[in-house]
């Protein structure tokens, strides 16, 4: 069995550019590979092997290619990791589609379960996919689907109503958001994620905490807790799109408050 070289250092070894110094080496392999004895001791060597991972890494040493350092790193993100990298994952992988690499969903798809058996399996709603968010503990103030009628783009009307499933009007039809265009799909999870930047932290608050950073811990919430599957990943090959507001959503939101119900 070879091994497969990871993380900043595979990074490093195809773009010299790469602004972060790599701090450990990150390798997957049963067993530390004889090629190690070389590296400096203030090196630190991160081994991880799960037999799934054969077929990846094949027989022989070698680095991980920009589209599988890519793809690996998408395949962590949709889980809060207790190493605290979620952010660096996230700025790796807008900089690595800024330099041509492409994500590979076949690759995704055999270490999803992997990481499923490592960081956990992501809660699941009643209704699963055909509902894409659900809700925790949380001291509320206002009825959620108040807020966000406050916030959608069309006032009133929020997006996720129009793709309920036939008959309902709570469990969203997968299918029927899968089918908008694009730039609709991207206003959906804005929506949701304005309502939870609203609901989480700037209500609470009394409108004093900064908008930005509410909004960015909304998104990195909505990614890793409120969401599963092909939503959480619509996110994070989005993230570019998706980390930074497209309005002033505070502002939108109290000039529709009328639309608010208190609990």
């Amino acid at each position: 069995m070879g091994s497969l070289t990871i993380g900043s250092n595979a990074l490093r070894y195809w773009f010299m550019e790469f602004p972060r110094e790599p701090g450990d080496l990150d390798i997957w392999a049963p067993e530390r590979p004889a090629w190690t004895e070389t590296v400096p001791d203030e090196c630190p060597i991160d081994l991880f092997w799960d037999d799934r991972l054969a077929a990846i890494v094949g027989d022989r040493d070698r680095t991980a290619e920009p589209d599988e350092i890519l793809t690996i790193k998408v395949s962590h993100s949709p889980w809060e990791l207790k190493n605290g990298s979620w952010r660096k994952h996230m700025h790796d992988i807008v900089w690595l589609q800024d330099n041509g690499a492409r994500f590979i969903p076949e690759l995704y798809g055999a270490l999803y379960p992997i990481w499923e058996d490592r960081h956990g399996k992501k809660p699941v709603n009643l209704n699963q996919d055909s509902s894409m968010f659900f809700e925790d503990a949380v001291q509320r103030i206002y009825v959620h689907d108040s807020i966000h009628y406050s916030v959608a783009y069309n006032p009133g009307h929020p997006i996720y109503e129009d793709v309920f499933v036939d008959g309902q009007d709570v469990a969203m039809d997968m299918k029927k958001v899968w089918a908008l265009p694009f730039a609709e799909q991207v206003r959906l999870f804005r929506e949701e994620i304005y309502a939870t930047a609203l609901e989480r932290w700037v209500i609470p608050t009394n409108y004093e905490i900064s908008p930005k950073l509410a909004y960015a811990m909304a998104l990195r919430k909505t990614i890793t807790s409120l969401t599963k599957g092909r939503s959480a990943l619509f996110m994070i090959l989005n993230y570019k799109i998706f980390r930074d507001p497209d309005m002033d959503y505070v502002q939108h939101h109290l000039a529709n408050k009328h639309y608010l119900e208190r609990l």
